[in-house]
């Protein structure tokens, strides 16, 4: 029977297909080395460089869309992203957390979970590996919505000389020149840089951004290499803010009209790598990283204006061992990380305001003259002082065994202990709900170590030669931010058990598909309620529950003529989750049984492509998602994200040259990228871009 199903499949009424078009995808993140995406027990997804190329190379965000699992958006524009996957990363009111993100494999998430994206540069972008769900027992604390591994350009592979330039509505420009080459055969090196710039179409939301990469690679022997990256990015963001519902629909490019209106995120960051892979023998290999980040801001947030920065560096090294288990082939991979965060910062209070009785410091604000809104982004009294030194260490192993020809097993453990130390010294209070600014003298302190074991069992079984199956148990361990901690000494870490088995198949070059069934049970689940001066406050609950369904999927019709989509289902509730409100008295709210605020219902995305390697090319994709709730108590449903859609239309000369066309939001919809209410049932809405078009031209000399 097995036959004849094989037969049937391979038999799928095609034309011969082009050499450069293969479906099967590789993947080397879910279990740290190269396995084909059918023979991971986990449900992932493999952003090719081929999709990479299909899709508008303007933000990260647009690269992860469309993938089962996956919410990715953006409510600033630029560089920036709210990234969820599988309801994981849902609290991050900026940048992305609860998800482990790496850069060729290398940790740029900080111990407490804090991950920045301003300097991934998606020009050099050649693969993006994304592992859905709990993954603590590889990737250690903080991987409770899973992994994502931006892989760019290796020194070793690229050789020549390329431009890439584009321009779009608002007065967007992109530039990228990257070279490469190598010395003897030896030393090979590539060095980029890139800029991008725009108007924006809502007022106080420009954006700039100026990244450059240069990357060595070294081969000693035929059994070692070396490789360095050093960037140096700099990115400025104006972050428009929020919009009540009237505004919303009155006019969805004004600003503001929140008393933060000069809100914004100045960075610049230098990053440094060392990656060394020896094969000690035929069976040993070694792999290390050691790694450094310097990162400096300027933030205008609510109330506050934070300077500063942060120190983050640390190692991840581990060795794999080839041997025999039972007779059968087997592969053990053990190691350990260190991550270590020295974070200094300064917070000012605005300098300049609209008082109720005129224009003057913000300062000289009170009970009876109170801030109605900033008039600049420059620093007043200093606010406050804050320290943070967070460590976070954890070391790992699994083996992997392949006990019949069709099966494989992976067992893995893991320990990981997470240290706080805070510390933060107040002199200005800001008295929210009354916005004023008020003398204070108050001195934080505190002291927390997190620790946990994540255990892991999963199991790959091919079915058929083109079909295989999984099931998996993963733990995840999530633990507060350090600002969470400040605020709340009393937060636990969330503990994450997660229960998967999933279908996938691929015969290379005529269909690929991957469909995963989950169950997740969250015990202490740090969530978050907006208090109506819009500050977030977190708190735990008791138990979440997370079922869902994902598939993702692509048939090619005939020549380079491919259609795909993907789908996820989400049935994500509180089980046990009192939220208490806090006012003049404290009220307690039993949300258990409600669903959680932004995850949909379910959400679609479907595409039709055809893209030659010499000739025309164009893809079409529309995304919707499902009713979600805009709060912990469910009192509203928004549904307007429907059939969002984007098209590319160009002409290409195998990897020398090409030219494209892409339009975003074809049939220029309106509608909210988040949708939020406060504790007073207040709306937050903040919009998604109108329709925009970019032409992108590249060139290889």
């Amino acid at each position: 029977m097995s036959r004849l199903v094989t037969l049937a499949l391979l038999s799928f009424p095609v034309m011969a297909l082009p050499q450069e078009i293969i479906l099967e995808k590789l993947q080397v993140t879910a279990t740290r080395e190269e396995r084909r995406e059918e023979e991971i027990p986990a449900g992932v997804y493999t952003v090719t460089e081929d999709e990479i190329e299909t899709k508008p190379g303007v933000g990260t965000y647009e690269l992860l869309q469309g993938i089962s699992g996956v919410q990715a958006t953006t409510r600033n524009g630029g560089y920036d992203v709210r990234l969820i996957i599988r309801g994981g990363g849902l609290k991050a009111p900026y940048a992305v957390r609860e998800i482990n993100i790496l850069l060729d494999g290398v940790p740029i998430t900080d111990p407490d979970g804090l991950t920045r994206l301003d300097f991934i540069d998606t020009q050099l972008l050649e693969q993006i590996d994304i592992v859905k769900g709990p993954n603590s027992t590889l990737y250690g604390a903080n991987s409770a919505g899973g992994v994502v591994n931006f892989i760019t350009v290796s020194p070793f592979k690229f050789q020549g000389f390329k431009i890439k330039a584009g321009y779009g509505s608002y007065n967007t420009y992109m530039f990228n020149v990257l070279y490469g080459g190598n010395i003897k055969g030896k030393l090979f090196y590539n060095f980029s840089t890139s800029y991008k710039k725009s108007d924006s179409w809502r007022e106080w939301n420009e954006f700039e951004s100026f990244k450059n990469t240069l990357k060595l690679g070294y081969t000693p022997d035929p059994d070692s290499t070396l490789e360095m990256t050093l960037n140096f990015s700099r990115a400025d963001l104006q972050l428009p803010g929020y919009l009540t519902k009237e505004e919303f629909e009155e006019d969805p490019t004004q600003q503001t009209s929140s008393p933060w209106r000069k809100s914004g995120r100045y960075s610049s960051i230098v990053f440094w790598s060392g990656k060394y892979e020896r094969h000690i023998s035929k069976d040993l290999k070694l792999k290390s990283i050691l790694y450094l980040q310097r990162w400096t801001h300027y933030h205008p947030v609510t109330a506050r204006i934070v300077t500063g920065g942060s120190y983050v560096g640390g190692t991840d090294t581990q060795i794999s061992y080839k041997h025999r288990l039972f007779g059968r082939e087997a592969e053990l991979i053990t190691g350990i990380q260190i991550r270590y965060d020295h974070y200094d910062s300064k917070r000012y209070a605005y300098k300049y305001c609209k008082l109720t009785n005129g224009y003057d410091l913000c300062t000289n604000s009170s009970r009876t003259n109170k801030i109605e809104y900033v008039i600049s982004d420059e620093t007043g009294e200093l606010a406050d002082k804050q320290k943070n030194r967070n460590l976070m260490w954890g070391v790992f192993a699994q083996e992997t065994v392949r006990p019949t020809k069709r099966s494989i097993v992976d067992l893995g453990i893991r320990f990981d202990q997470v240290v706080f130390d805070l510390k933060k010294d107040i002199y200005i209070d800001f008295a929210w709900g009354r916005n004023y600014y008020e003398e204070t003298n108050e001195n934080i302190s505190r002291k927390k170590t997190f620790n946990a074991v994540s255990p892991r069992v999963g199991v790959t079984y091919k079915l058929l030669p083109v079909l295989n199956a999984y099931a998996t148990i993963s733990t995840g361990f999530q633990t507060p931010q350090d600002n969470e901690v400040l605020t709340n000494p009393d937060l636990e870490p969330a503990k994450i058990t997660n229960y998967e088995i999933g279908l996938k198949g691929s015969d290379k070059r005529r269909f690929y598909f991957s469909t995963a069934f989950f169950y997740s049970l969250v015990k202490d689940e740090i969530v978050y309620t907006i208090l109506e001066n819009g500050e977030r406050t977190y708190m735990n609950a008791g138990e979440t529950e997370k079922k869902g369904f994902e598939f993702d999927g692509k048939l090619r019709i005939f020549g380079p003529l491919v259609v795909g989509g993907a789908y996820s289902y989400f049935d994500f509730r509180y089980k046990d989750f009192v939220e208490y409100l806090t006012g003049r008295t404290v009220v307690a709210y039993d949300r258990s049984g409600n669903k959680l605020p932004y995850i949909p219902q379910y959400m679609y995305s479907l595409y039709l492509q055809w893209w030659s390697k010499e000739g025309l090319r164009f893809r079409v994709d529309t995304t919707t998602w499902g009713p979600y709730y805009v709060d912990n108590a469910n009192t509203e449903k928004y549904s307007g994200y429907e059939f969002v859609t984007t098209l590319t239309l160009g002409y290409g000369k195998g990897d020398k040259a090409a030219i494209y066309l892409d339009v975003n939001n074809v049939f220029d919809k309106k509608y909210a990228a988040t949708y939020e209410k406060d504790i007073r049932g207040n709306t937050r809405i903040y919009p998604a871009p109108p329709r925009t078009y970019t032409v992108r031209v590249s060139y290889m000399f």
